[in-house]
């Protein structure tokens, strides 16, 4: 077991609570055999349920660490009945938003939101918490109007029940902030993101992870400003406090790393970038495995930074790692891949492939509006995809 790409992370993730590492441990030991998944045991799971709570914690691990979400959803509809219906719901409604299915994970967080406000009334924590699910399902839907209603109805629970110094507060004025920055309101999503950031140093202090995602999200939209030396700067203080909190094998540091990256290859410092990028992937193969979304999100950046630098074939060669991944982890249609489709689509356009492009192309921008909306920005992104191959082809026509 030692030598199994799960077992160090398992091993430090649960480190300091003997019982439950051990616990996970076994089921890891039962789950996999031989470095695949033992599909007997897991057979012999669903039909003689064990005792909830484990039941629960395979779901767990295959929900969050083993990233097998179809999985995780029938291990959860074996133990349903066991479940309270508001937990049943949320838990299925987060499944389906990982995998990319909107509409099934939007269905189930409504229906949990019916229960929890016939149940505990209109301003408890957990109707906030509801309001704050499907807010993210419509944020990622393109819906970003409603998004933010759902995301001001949760913030005015949270004032109210928990006060404006709260962490759960700040988390709702950082969600609110990337709708806002998805809308291209940068200066108020950066507002939004300096009250995340208050309450945090103030309810945390300045080495937790969460004041860390503050400095990583406000480098975000200065980058977006194109203000990336402040981005940098900013960046670098997320990237200080996860090294020491977390480690320098931790997914988030890994996050902060490509972040990182993106802003240097802004900059035209395509090498530098691109070492940043390798240090995000080796950390997540270590993690996560060379099947996770991750991962492959990952190999994708690498592409596009060599498809920068004109290196198309091996910019193909990465792209088509991500997507296959993709494809496997999360499906045709989700977000993540279609971002992999527009950098092909963009490599095949520079080789001159324009009817490849094209297809590639189309496909991307149909996802981009079907998941995001017209007025995201990877869906601009993806319309001047368009514009550059429709120009490629009319210059080969002349």
């Amino acid at each position: 077991l030692g030598s199994h790409r799960y077992y160090e992370f398992f091993r430090k993730y649960y480190a300091g609570a003997t019982d439950t590492l051990e616990g996970r441990l076994d089921d890891l030991r039962m789950i996999c055999k031989g470095g695949s998944l033992n599909k007997e045991f897991l057979d012999n799971v669903l039909r003689n349920p064990l005792e909830l709570s484990r039941m629960l914690r395979i779901a767990d691990l295959f929900e969050n660490h083993v990233n097998d979400y179809h999985l995780a959803i029938m291990i959860t509809s074996v133990v349903r009945e066991s479940l309270e219906p508001a937990d049943l719901y949320t838990r299925m409604g987060n499944l389906y938003w990982k995998q990319g299915k909107l509409e099934e994970a939007l269905a189930m967080h409504q229906q949990a939101l019916g229960i929890v406000l016939r149940a505990l009334g209109p301003d408890h924590v957990v109707t906030a918490r509801s309001y704050n699910n499907m807010a993210l399902v419509l944020r990622n839907q393109g819906k970003l109007e409603e998004a933010l209603a759902m995301y001001h109805k949760t913030l005015d629970i949270r004032l109210k029940a928990l006060g404006p110094d709260h962490k759960d507060t700040a988390t709702s004025y950082s969600n609110m902030a990337v709708v806002l920055q998805n809308q291209g309101k940068l200066e108020e999503a950066l507002a939004m993101y300096q009250k995340a950031l208050d309450i945090r140093l103030k309810a945390l202090g300045p080495d937790h992870t969460d004041t860390a995602t503050s400095f990583n999200n406000m480098a975000v939209v200065l980058q977006n400003q194109g203000k990336l030396e402040e981005a940098l700067a900013m960046y670098q203080q997320a990237l200080d406090i996860r090294l020491k909190a977390l480690g320098p094998y931790h997914v988030d540091t890994a996050s902060t790393y490509n972040n990182i990256a993106v802003a240097l290859q802004n900059q035209g410092k395509v090498e530098e970038a691109l070492a940043m990028y390798q240090q995000a992937l080796d950390i997540r193969l270590k993690a996560l495995g060379p099947d996770h979304v991750d991962t492959a999100n990952c190999y994708n950046n690498m592409g596009y930074a060599l498809c920068q630098q004109g290196k198309l074939e091996e910019a193909f060669v990465e792209c088509q790692k991500a997507l296959d991944i993709q494809l496997k982890a999360v499906g045709e249609n989700h977000s993540s891949t279609a971002c992999t489709l527009h950098s092909i689509g963009e490599i095949l356009c520079k080789q001159g492939k324009v009817e490849d492009a094209t297809e590639f192309g189309e496909k991307a921008l149909e996802i981009f509006l079907k998941n995001l909306g017209p007025d995201h920005p990877l869906t601009g992104q993806g319309n001047d995809l368009m514009d550059m191959i429709h120009a490629k082809s009319t210059k080969q026509k002349e």
